[in-house]
């Protein structure tokens, strides 16, 4: 195949500076913005509410390490076993 006319298609192969087009300046878009619906501002309250609360028994976990350090603290193997059991079911 012959292509005449070599010297249309180099003006297709110059690059051509895009930072200063006057299309380029025409497009600009603002920057993207971000803005939660109200449900998600509900479920941040919520979750940041349930964060703070604390519903762990402090005493009832001292005297649980305790035990479990001491080696008074046993559990049965059945209970193991029954707490796997409904976790799964």
């Amino acid at each position: 195949m012959k292509i005449t006319g070599a010297s249309v298609l180099q003006g297709l192969t110059r690059p051509t500076d895009v930072r200063n087009s006057k299309r380029n300046e025409e497009t600009k878009r603002s920057p993207d913005v971000f803005e939660a619906s109200e449900k998600a501002k509900d479920y941040n309250v919520a979750r940041k509410g349930a964060a703070a609360a604390s519903d762990v028994r402090e005493a009832i976990v001292a005297d649980l390490q305790a035990r479990i350090k001491s080696g008074e603290y046993n559990v049965s193997a059945y209970d193991i076993a029954s707490k796997l059991v409904d976790a799964r079911i």
